[in-house]
């Protein structure tokens, strides 16, 4: 299906709203509803308003599509019908997931298939729903400001956050570069609400001999809901990579991941240890 002709294919408005709602994190939905109530049509300011209203990676095409299909479809549509329309899909979202256990969650090339949300934008849900505790956990970080500044936020409501990395020097040389994930989050480093992990060097040799790598990728929120999947804690895997995931929402296998991590940073010598923030072990 496509708009008007303006000599140019366009997905109509309504499918567009359904795309965003499934691929923008909550915030940015409330901010862009924010800016179309003030809008009374759609003008050449639109898009930036829409960036710069919450600026995030990846916001320009999906501004762009919005402004192009808006001007498409109906161009003498109000920015507050718009707003409401775009508001109403988002409720009616929410409120499908919550009967759902599982959903997939994709970063890279998007089809037409299935719906899915993106990696980034669950991530982000994700860490916002935790009340009690954060688990996360990821084989390399980098970049992430984003989800950085969400993990500072839940531990500055009073939220216990573990943080579970592989390190360069316990790596065993796999891990890229001299430094690792403790460098893209030094900022949560005085946090006391925040805890460090590492999979101890002496515990990381299997029954065949071969040395191990922390290489879970998790996202828990309390003991409820998680993201599982491929994606690293890097802005390439959020953005750029082919990559897939899986969001749980499922008390009783929820509870037992977490409670397998607790089982192993608890447990004496290991094999999780605490890991200091700085990058010299």
């Amino acid at each position: 299906m496509t708009g008007r002709d303006t000599g140019r294919t366009v997905p109509v408005l309504p499918e567009v709203l359904s795309e965003l709602v499934t691929s923008l994190p909550t915030t940015h939905l409330t901010a862009w509803i924010g800016v179309l109530r003030t809008l009374a049509t759609p003008d050449e300011r639109t898009e930036a308003r829409l960036i710069a209203a919450h600026p995030g990676a990846g916001l320009g095409p999906r501004a762009a599509l919005l402004l192009s299909s808006w001007t498409a479809t109906d161009p003498q549509l109000p920015g507050p019908a718009l707003a409401l329309a775009l508001q109403t899909a988002s409720i009616r979202y929410e409120q499908d997931l919550a009967t759902h256990h599982v959903e997939i969650a994709v970063s890279g090339p998007m089809s037409d298939a299935v719906p899915v949300r993106l990696t980034a934008s669950v991530a982000i849900d994700v860490i916002r729903t935790a009340i009690s505790t954060l688990l996360v956990t990821s084989y390399a970080a980098f970049g992430i400001r984003e989800i950085v500044r969400e993990i500072q936020a839940a531990a500055d409501r009073g939220v216990s956050v573990d943080l579970v990395l592989e390190t360069a020097h316990t790596s065993g040389g796999r891990l890229h570069g001299s430094t690792d994930g403790r460098t893209a989050l030094h900022e949560l480093r005085f946090h006391p609400d925040v805890r460090l992990w590492q999979w101890a060097n002496d515990e990381r040799h299997g029954p065949g001999g071969r040395r191990g790598s922390m290489h879970a990728k998790v996202i828990a929120a309390d003991q409820s809901i998680v993201l599982i999947g491929s994606a690293n804690l890097t802005d390439s895997a959020y953005s750029d990579n082919l990559e897939v995931g899986a969001i749980i929402r499922d008390n009783k296998a929820v509870s037992h991941l977490v409670d397998h991590f607790r089982a192993l940073m608890h447990s004496g010598g290991g094999p999780l240890v605490r890991l200091p923030w700085t990058n010299h072990q």
